[in-house]
């Protein structure tokens, strides 16, 4: 599984923004390209490509606030 692709994937679906690979670094919440609402979104888009049922309080903010965070996280749950 390529963790960094789906991270990608679903972030630039959910912000609705490309090239968001560019700056894996990016703070995201702090660019304006996440809030509360995206972060549903988010857990929507994992059970939708995966089938695995996330609760908002399953990751920190921390875990997504960045391409290279999510994708960190994906990785360490192992996320399929």
């Amino acid at each position: 599984m390529n963790y960094e692709a789906m991270a990608i994937e679903i972030l630039e679906q959910v912000t609705g923004t490309d090239g968001l690979a560019e700056d894996k670094e990016l703070d995201l919440f702090e660019a304006g390209l996440l809030d509360s609402l995206a972060v549903i979104s988010i857990i929507v888009q994992i059970e939708e490509r995966t089938g695995v049922v996330l609760q908002p309080t399953d990751f920190q903010r921390e875990d997504i606030a960045s391409v290279e965070a999510f994708t960190k996280y994906l990785a360490e749950k192992e996320i399929k």
